[in-house]
C-alpha cells in the first residue's frame, strides 16, 4: 500500500506514478520490473518516490488497487436492480463490461497474469481477494434479498465459491488469450455467466421454468 501522502496528491500526478507503474509491472511482472525504471518514467526523483512508497512491492499493491478500483467504478454505474430478472440484467451488464476492460486492454490482462503468478504466498494476492470476497459478498446480498440467489447454502459458502470461481475464469482466460482468436473468447465469454447463474440461481425457479417452457 502506498504512503498516507500519496493519496493526498494532485490527481495527474499520482496517475502519472501510478501509469508508469503499471506499465513495468505490466511488461516485466513483479520480480523483473525496476523500481529505478518507474521512477525514471514517472519523471519525478528517488527521494520524492520514497516519499510516497516505502518500496517496489507498495507500488505493486498501489497499482492493483487502482485496477480493482476501475473495476467497482465499471459495477458502480449498473442500474441497481429492483428484482430478480434485473439483478441477473446487472450481472450480464456487469460481466459486458468486465469483458471489455479484460480484453481491450493488454495491460490489466498482464497484470492480473502477474498478480495470480505469485500466488497465495503473497501479501497482495491475499488482500486483493480480500477485497474480492467483500465486494462478491455485497452483490450476492443484493441477489439474496431480491431471491434471484439461492438460500439453501451458507452465504459465506457461495462468497467463497464464486471468488474461487471468478479468480479462475480469469486465469483461464488470460492464458487462453496468448493462442486463441479474440473472437473465439468473446463467444465464450457469455458462458461464464451462464455457469454463474447455473450455480447461483435456486433450483426451484430453474424447474418452474423448465416446466412452463
Amino acid at each position: 500500500m502506498p504512503l498516507p501522502r500519496f493519496d493526498k496528491l494532485p490527481e495527474d500526478k499520482r496517475r502519472t506514478i501510478l501509469d508508469a507503474a503499471a506499465e513495468e509491472f505490466a511488461q516485466h511482472g513483479f520480480d523483473a520490473a525496476s523500481f529505478n525504471r518507474i521512477i525514471a518514467a514517472a519523471g519525478i526523483s528517488k527521494g520524492a518516490m520514497y516519499y510516497y512508497f516505502a518500496d517496489k512491492g507498495d507500488a505493486y499493491g498501489a497499482v492493483l488497487d487502482d485496477v480493482m478500483d476501475r473495476v467497482e467504478q465499471l459495477m458502480h454505474g449498473v442500474e441497481s436492480p429492483t428484482d430478480a430478472a434485473a439483478f441477473w440484467q446487472m450481472m450480464a451488464t456487469g460481466s459486458d463490461l468486465l469483458t471489455s476492460e479484460f480484453f481491450d486492454d493488454p495491460r490489466t490482462a498482464a497484470l492480473m497474469r502477474s498478480l495470480y503468478a505469485r500466488g497465495p504466498g503473497d501479501t497482495t494476492y491475499m488482500r486483493l481477494m480480500d477485497r474480492s470476497r467483500a465486494w462478491v459478498g455485497r452483490v450476492l446480498s443484493i441477489g439474496e434479498g431480491l431471491g434471484a440467489v439461492r438460500d439453501d447454502v451458507p452465504h459465506d459458502l457461495l462468497v467463497e465459491t464464486v471468488t474461487a470461481m471468478m479468480a479462475a475464469m480469469d486465469m483461464w482466460f488470460e492464458r487462453a488469450m496468448r493462442t486463441m482468436p479474440l473472437e473465439e473468447l468473446l463467444v465464450l465469454s457469455p458462458k461464464v455467466l451462464e455457469l454463474m447463474r447455473d450455480l447461483l440461481e435456486p433450483k426451484a425457479r430453474i424447474l418452474n421454468e423448465a416446466k412452463v417452457g
